[in-house]
């Protein structure tokens, strides 16, 4: 499973601080804690709600940079921002987060996408409607989405990740299998398509958000999940990633579990 790290965002308040006073020790120690948990992207978000994005992210992008030369996702609504930042990033492994069934989305981000073929994109299954409520819908959205972008770009659909929107169970408690369901028919329909999501958002709103993050993960990637956007370093989250990709088969002779299992008896 490919891990996006998820704290480098300037919705939490320590990063937000950090951007704005430059605090590049901060950030580097924040990419580096994520990389040693195993991130495989870093993802990176600079929406202070400022009007200064561009510099924002540019900056974010340069101080990562200097820390290591690993993959990013770049994590950001504004096309004009994206297309400034993209040819900033080093690693030709990088991911777009996100576009979706907007109109005004699609049409600003389109053009990106033409000049960077060799990005990866994380979609969104949500039109100028909101988020769908079934499955069905969703599946609907990420067909449009998957078709247009292939036939407008050059991307191939191996580099699409479909987040088929994962909401709040303490809202409706079928939420979960909402998202559960679109996804096994996506990756039935697109077997060359990734997924992903923004995992922990099943839980808001109930107590113990770990406990329910950690086996909805696990679900989930029996469901299909390719990727996931997580925080690495909680313990929780590498035992599931762990345990999960073992007893799926995922986990060739059991190395990673073995791994892990010295890791934990403090013995590896």
């Amino acid at each position: 499973m490919i891990i996006i790290g998820e704290r480098i965002n300037a919705t939490r308040k320590t990063i937000a601080r950090a951007i704005e006073k430059r605090d590049a020790a901060f950030i580097k120690k924040e990419a580096e804690k994520q990389r040693l948990a195993g991130a495989h992207y870093l993802d990176l978000n600079a929406g202070l709600g400022k009007g200064t994005e561009k510099e924002d992210l540019g900056w974010l992008i340069h101080t990562v940079q200097e820390q290591d030369q690993g993959p990013l996702t770049l994590d950001s609504s504004d096309p004009a921002v994206l297309a400034e930042c993209l040819p900033l990033v080093e690693n030709p492994e990088v991911m777009i987060n996100s576009i979706n069934g907007e109109e005004k989305r699609i049409k600003g981000l389109l053009p990106v996408l033409k000049n960077h073929p060799q990005v990866k994109l994380i979609a969104l299954t949500m039109d100028d409607s909101g988020i769908p409520q079934t499955a069905e819908k969703r599946i609907q959205v990420a067909d449009q989405l998957i078709k247009l972008v292939t036939a407008e770009t050059n991307l191939p659909v191996e580099n699409i990740y479909v987040d088929c929107l994962v909401q709040p169970i303490s809202v409706d408690t079928r939420n979960g299998l909402v998202f559960l369901d679109a996804m096994k028919e996506l990756k039935r329909l697109y077997p060359g398509v990734k997924t992903t999501c923004g995992l922990s958002n099943v839980s808001f709103g109930l107590p113990e958000r770990k406990k329910i993050n950690q086996y909805f993960l696990v679900v989930s990637l029996a469901h299909g999940l390719d990727s996931a956007i997580i925080d690495p370093t909680l313990p929780e989250m590498q035992e599931a990633v762990c345990l999960s990709q073992t007893v799926l088969g995922q986990d060739e002779y059991c190395l990673n579990y073995l791994r892990f299992a010295r890791a934990v008896s403090g013995k590896g």
